[in-house]
């Protein structure tokens, strides 16, 4: 009983295996099969090209692989929107500990729009892949008005260049670096000042320096030295030159 019972499990094993292979020797000889072997058999010719070209043109090689390069470090480092809102709100807050008659008018004035858009849910991401893009729209997202949801009266794409208020490239957002360049000088208050104010020529770094140590020379304390030590070295003195005479 126990033999004829492992015969047959034998032969349904077999009979098994035996129309797994036919399966899938069907499946390497259909349309499907012979299209993967092909495009295997492309990429493998390709690959055994691109390293022979390696090694007869390596300079050439050098520079796509540079260039491969350089483009996954700026795709790795592409800022994204979340990125962005933290730069604005970072460069609000250091506007916000100065005084309005010290805050540079471009910083300020750029800032407080960026601000004003976020608020008002307007501002819109893209990424390029390797940059990003900020641009403002005409409505909220969330906006259920016509104009905002009507594609056919919608802003056409020729308009982005004209909407686009910065752009993030190598982990930076350059437009607002730029705009906060210096943001803690106010020049309208240098254009009230005497021609010639205006005119003078600033300081070398030289006077500058010499300057900043006569003003720290200044707070140290006055040491006084003691008289009986400078009587005792006058008689020391005398008393030495009086011995060479004699």
């Amino acid at each position: 009983m126990a033999a004829s019972w492992l015969l047959k499990r034998w032969c349904s094993t077999a009979a098994t295996e035996t129309t797994k292979g036919t399966r899938w020797q069907r499946l390497v000889n259909s349309r499907a099969g012979v299209w993967c072997r092909s495009l295997l058999g492309d990429y493998k010719e390709a690959c055994r090209e691109a390293v022979l070209g390696a090694r007869e043109r390596p300079l050439k090689a050098s520079v796509y692989l540079g260039l491969l390069g350089g483009m996954y470090a700026c795709y790795y480092s592409n800022p994204d929107d979340a990125s962005f809102e933290t730069s604005l709100l970072e460069t609000s807050n250091r506007l916000a500990l100065l005084s309005p008659w010290i805050r540079r008018g471009t910083s300020d004035g750029h800032v407080q729009t960026l601000v004003k858009l976020r608020n008002e849910g307007r501002l819109r991401y893209a990424s390029l892949g390797i940059a990003s893009l900020t641009y403002y729209t005409d409505y909220d997202s969330e906006s259920s008005l016509y104009e905002a949801r009507c594609s056919a009266i919608s802003v056409p794409w020729a308009e982005l260049p004209k909407r686009v208020l910065d752009v993030g490239f190598a982990g930076r957002w350059w437009v607002l670096d730029h705009k906060m360049k210096d943001f803690d000088i106010n020049e309208e208050e240098f254009k009230h000042l005497p021609p010639a104010l205006v005119a003078a020529v600033p300081a070398s770094p030289q006077i500058t320096e010499r300057n900043e140590r006569l003003h720290q020379e200044s707070w140290k304390a006055v040491v006084m030295e003691d008289e009986s030590n400078e009587l005792d070295d006058m008689d020391t003195t005398v008393k030495e030159t009086e011995s060479n005479c004699i």
